[in-house]
């Protein structure tokens, strides 16, 4: 018999909060007197963790974000040691945040705390020289993508991949009949859906681009009745987004929240890189990237960026399928060009369609949760002395 587990667990944005909350919530359900406390937002209190500082409420990122929120920064982390050294946990589960959560991993391990990391940092595209450093602080990586495992062979980073809690996300979220129907309302005419970003900066980058390309496309032969549907993710982007010049000229809609009816609606889609790509490649729907970027961060990236791709549907394929534009200046035909092919060439789309079917099989089934939780509870039992009885 094992005494309860008790875990401090380090989640600092709200994507994280919401992954974080999920994986207390299976852990919970597999172990009910496990109990839990650390820093996390309100997903996690929800789930029942004890939240000592809601980082997630507060996110910093950004270079000069975070150098002006140092102080605020080393409060924060000496909260963290302050509860380590006070009451020391069984295990300590980092999720994402990396900047904040390696230092706070080196710090659990010099007290002997088992270090768990939920959502590795992305070293596999850039700084692969931190993997000797995630050797030396952390006891079991638990990562979302299935070339990450492969990644950490060999690195003395012991691995577990259990599937990407999108699949389960995307499973509980069934599309709104409503909304779906009013996309397809116009049967026969092409629909591209379109996908300028979460965050302004990047809606602001790309959004001349993308206005460009459409009326691009709609020059071409047979392309001329295309319809639009520009995906929001909240209203104050949905105003940004009506109001770019060029965008009245085009027949169009913005849908503000419902981005997997667009997803399924649409016959193309033209998306900023990311996590959409993955959510993209599960509806199967033909997609082109872009990311625009300015030039000085182009050529960094050029030199520091260790991957062929930076669309996730392309890394976990392993492949191009799917194109991708990246580059301070985007060219709208080329742009055009891709998604007219996916419309206009049957063996393209078809070839395509397979290749991002192959992204949602290796993304796993449901319960990506409950598998990693599994994995978390047999380490910690391994670890664990057992009471006397």
């Amino acid at each position: 018999m094992s005494k309860p587990s008790t875990l401090f667990i380090s989640a600092g944005e709200p994507s994280g909060d919401t992954h974080g909350a999920h994986l207390l919530e299976a852990l919970r359900e597999a172990a009910p007197e496990l109990t839990a406390r650390g820093f996390g937002g309100r997903f996690l209190a929800g789930a029942g963790l004890e939240v000592l500082e809601d980082l997630p409420s507060q996110a910093v990122m950004g270079l000069f974000p975070v150098i002006k929120s140092l102080p605020r920064i080393r409060d924060w982390f000496a909260r963290a040691l302050e509860s380590l050294d006070h009451t020391p946990p069984d295990a300590v589960i980092l999720v994402d945040y990396p900047g904040f959560n390696l230092r706070l991993a080196a710090a659990a391990k010099k007290r002997g705390i088992p270090v768990i990391y939920y959502i590795s940092p992305q070293v596999w595209a850039w700084n692969r020289r931190r993997v000797r450093r995630i050797a030396q602080v952390v006891d079991l990586m638990c990562v979302i993508l299935p070339f990450e495992e492969t990644f950490y062979a060999g690195s003395g980073v012991p691995t577990f991949y259990g599937g990407h809690p999108l699949v389960d996300h995307l499973e509980a979220t069934p599309p709104n009949p409503r909304v779906l129907a009013g996309l397809r309302h116009m049967g026969g005419a092409p629909l591209v859906g379109i996908f300028p970003g979460s965050r302004m900066h990047v809606v602001d980058a790309l959004m001349p681009v993308f206005v460009r390309t459409a009326a691009q496309l709609m020059k071409r032969p047979g392309m001329g009745e295309t319809r639009f549907v520009f995906a929001a993710a909240d209203e104050e982007l949905a105003l940004m987004i009506q109001a770019y010049p060029g965008i009245r000229d085009l027949p169009h809609q913005v849908v503000t929240r419902h981005p997997y009816e667009v997803m399924r609606a649409a016959d193309m889609i033209l998306t900023t890189s990311g996590t959409t790509t993955l959510e993209v490649a599960f509806h199967e729907t033909p997609m082109v990237i872009a990311y625009r970027v300015s030039p000085i961060l182009h050529a960094i990236g050029r030199m520091v960026v260790k991957v062929p791709h930076i669309g996730l549907a392309n890394l976990v394929a392993g492949e191009e399928v799917v194109p991708e534009h990246v580059g301070s200046r985007l060219a709208p035909r080329a742009l055009a060009d891709d998604l007219e092919r996916f419309w206009t060439d049957a063996s393209a789309r078809a070839a395509c369609v397979e290749g991002l079917r192959r992204v949602r099989m290796s993304l796993s089934e449901p319960g990506s949760y409950r598998r990693t939780a599994a994995r978390i509870l047999e380490e910690l039992g391994r670890r664990a002395p057992p009471l006397s009885e």
